[in-house]
């Protein structure tokens, strides 16, 4: 008989306490929609839904999208096939290389690629879509490589032997038998993909420079700009409901993913032709390209200064609360801020993401599951918008409150730390809570005593996930920072939308301090996961 366990209803509570968080703004948004100034009324739906403008920003956002993704697409399946497949010198730097630029804060990223195709850069490309298209598949790539990565690593090894003993070329064999089998792999990751671009902030605000725009930057100039909360409501509600039918859609490529899975291993093998060489150095062209040439140029956008030479004026004007940008703030304070919101952000996603973990690892694919990933597909300014509706609610305005910055944030990143510590959970032997409870440790005891303390490195790498997300967190958190205490992203969009060298080369450096902050946290995060399993890194 399946006892309930003492330690359950806390998963329980907790995955409730995430949907009720999620339910709040979602629901405030909508509500917002159709009640105005504390009457129900059709007028903003009439007004926005028969305004031709809304219907095209509808077009160009799922347009951008698919574009986005497919070219997403184009590179990182061929790259995570090479990475699957081929064994070679430096490939775990490789691997890792190609994650850096998902980790790093959409505005960061932004910055990064307008110091190359921005004003001042090797091109200007402002007010068009390409700035934007490659930042995407700069952010997306590791999406790719992560997913069919591992989809070719659970493939059966013989499969393509088995093509090749037939005659089959490799070319053919890739294509014939290799590329079907991780199908359903490719369709899941470009399903997210498609929704991170279309539910995209950060980037098109850096790099659109106010020419273009989507359905979130929409809602945001609306509801900050306009002051037309009730048409950003409405815009915010055909957002969610593509977000739901994308959901959907991801669920269905999920499920066959998991079908397809024969839960081999492949073992890569070392390129035994000039053709296989060739793509194995293509494939570390491409991660340099979208890794290491964006912060490099970000580098050194930050130390040129407006005459052509190089400099640290724009560093040393950081400690400045204007230094000719009109910033009302000085930089480091954004830092000091940012730093203790991620830092309370990454308590409440620990708090509630590790007992809601273990509900999720004993129930794969179960309710829990969905719920905890509810936040990542809930658009980030639909929750900060919502946050803004619900806590500016009579009796009490709470709008002003400080802790609703780190609210906002650990809701964008406890999924993150929960599929870190459930993953682990999933992995562990089912024989070692067996032999505790042979002992007889109860169940609250086992978890304490056996599970958390072989889970103590997963637990450290999802905190450090959260707290850098946090950190780099823009959609949710521009709605709800107060003017005189913005976070690192927001001074950065700030700096960024002031005339002048100035803003922008102190943005650049703001930008790269941001870097140095999500690199250190890495950094330790890696220390400390190695300091409590013992792990070393692969030789290759």
């Amino acid at each position: 008989m399946n006892r309930r366990r003492p330690d359950q209803p806390v998963g329980r509570v907790a995955v409730a306490a995430v949907a009720v968080a999620v339910a709040v703004p979602v629901v405030a948004v909508l509500g917002r929609a159709l009640r105005i100034d504390g009457a129900w009324s059709l007028d903003a739906l009439e007004r926005i839904l028969s305004n031709g403008r809304t219907w095209r920003l509808v077009a160009v956002t799922v347009a951008q999208a698919i574009v986005s993704t497919a070219s997403t697409a184009a590179i990182g399946v061929p790259l995570a096939s090479v990475l699957a497949r081929f064994r070679f010198p430096g490939r775990s730097a490789v691997r890792t290389a190609a994650m850096v630029p998902f980790v790093l804060p959409s505005v960061v990223l932004g910055s990064a690629i307008a110091s190359i195709l921005g004003p001042r850069g090797l091109v200007d490309l402002r007010a068009t879509w390409w700035p934007v298209l490659v930042a995407h598949v700069c952010f997306n790539l590791a999406v790719f490589v992560r997913v069919v990565g591992a989809a070719l690593d659970g493939l059966d090894p013989a499969i393509e032997d088995v093509a090749r003993t037939l005659g089959a070329t490799p070319w053919k064999a890739a294509r014939r038998v290799m590329r079907p089998a991780v199908a359903p792999a490719i369709g899941a990751a470009a399903v997210v993909v498609f929704l991170f671009c279309l539910t995209s902030f950060g980037v098109i605000v850096i790099l659109g420079g106010g020419s273009i725009s989507t359905l979130e930057v929409e809602i945001w100039v609306r509801a900050t700009r306009q002051s037309d909360l009730s048409g950003a409501a409405v815009l915010a509600r055909i957002q969610v409901l593509a977000v739901v039918a994308t959901l959907a859609l991801h669920a269905r490529f999920a499920r066959r993913s998991v079908r397809a899975r024969r839960g081999g291993r492949r073992w890569a093998r070392r390129p035994d032709s000039v053709g296989e060489w060739t793509q194995v150095l293509a494939a570390v062209v491409a991660v340099g390209a979208v890794t290491v040439v964006p912060i490099a140029a970000l580098v050194e956008r930050s130390l040129r200064l407006s005459d052509g030479t190089h400099g640290l004026d724009h560093w040393r004007h950081l400690g400045a609360a204007s230094a000719g940008t009109g910033l009302t703030v000085s930089p480091w304070d954004a830092v000091r801020v940012s730093i203790l919101s991620a830092l309370a952000a990454t308590a409440i996603a620990g708090l509630v993401g590790v007992p809601a973990a273990r509900l999720v690892a004993r129930r794969p694919g179960g309710a829990a599951d969905r719920v905890m990933l509810v936040p990542l597909g809930v658009s980030a300014t639909t929750i900060g918008l919502g946050l803004l509706l619900a806590a500016g609610r009579p009796p009490v305005d709470l709008r002003r409150a400080w802790w609703l910055v780190p609210a906002a944030q650990a809701l964008v990143a406890v999924p993150l730390l929960v599929r870190a510590v459930a993953t682990a959970l999933r992995e562990l032997p089912p024989s070692v809570s067996d032999v505790a409870a042979t002992l007889g440790a109860g169940p609250a005891r086992r978890w304490w005593r056996v599970e958390l303390p072989m889970v103590r490195g997963a637990v450290v790498a999802g905190a450090g996930l959260a707290f850098v997300a946090s950190l780099g967190e823009f959609g949710a958190t521009v709605f709800l920072a107060r003017a005189d205490r913005p976070t690192v992203p927001v001074a950065i969009e700030r700096l960024m939308s002031r005339p002048g060298s100035a803003g922008f080369g102190q943005a650049m450096a703001l930008s790269c301090v941001l870097v140095l902050l999500c690199g250190a946290v890495l950094a330790v995060v890696d220390r400390g996961v190695d300091a409590f399993t013992g792990s070393r890194s692969d030789p290759s």
